[in-house]
């Protein structure tokens, strides 16, 4: 991602303060905002190539934060991240299982990862997850501002019926099945930095009183 399309998700971005879903107020306060030490500080320590510094240690904190134990991992990707999530789960001493359809796990599952490249070969990934899928499911959607057909790929999820509740915090999009809850979608800085919540806390203000 460049420069200028990461200062425009900061600058429409909120924090737990400005969110007015207790739903999503709590996935903020439970796993972003958090103190939780960092998986990772440096990209070189990352055990698995290509993924993004930031993406990485967002998804450690919705591990901790949310401890889920039933995990189904698909996509380009799904070697590199199921073992992140597996050294995550150790970090937050949970023993999480990964589902799959030569052994599947009786009961819907906690959090689900799906990565790929455009909207024709993502879509395919999330009807995979849906019938294993509950109110409770997270379903995180990886490099979501990437590129351009990653950016039309996610404007679609967020447009499919089953998708009530949808998370964007950059480089990871959260998404939620939550039946009878209108649509909604959040965008949501993954972390805490004074100065920048300081300058978007005046922006808040600045709009409150013009």
């Amino acid at each position: 991602m460049s420069v200028q399309p990461y200062i425009q998700f900061l600058w429409n971005s909120k924090n737990a303060h400005n969110v007015h879903s207790p739903f999503v107020y709590g996935i903020v306060t439970k796993c972003f905002h958090r103190r939780i030490p960092q998986l990772y500080t440096k990209k070189k320590n990352i055990p698995v190539k290509n993924l993004n510094l930031q993406s990485v240690n967002t998804l450690h904190k919705i591990v901790v934060g949310l401890k889920p134990a039933k995990l189904y991992v698909l996509g380009d990707k799904a070697a590199e991240i199921t073992e992140i999530l597996r050294i995550s789960g150790e970090e937050a001493n949970t023993r999480p299982w990964f589902f799959s359809t030569l052994a599947p796990i009786p009961g819907a599952i906690d959090l689900a990862y799906i990565s790929e490249k455009d909207t024709a070969s993502l879509l395919p990934l999330l009807e995979q997850i849906l019938p294993n899928a509950n109110g409770n499911t997270v379903c995180i959607v990886g490099n979501i501002h990437a590129t351009e057909a990653m950016e039309k790929a996610w404007k679609t999820i967020k447009e499919n019926p089953n998708v009530t509740v949808t998370v964007d915090t950059c480089h990871l999009g959260l998404i939620f099945f939550r039946q009878g809850q209108a649509k909604q979608h959040f965008i949501i800085r993954p972390f805490k930095n004074r100065v920048i919540d300081a300058v978007l806390g005046i922006r808040t203000l600045w709009g409150l009183l013009a």
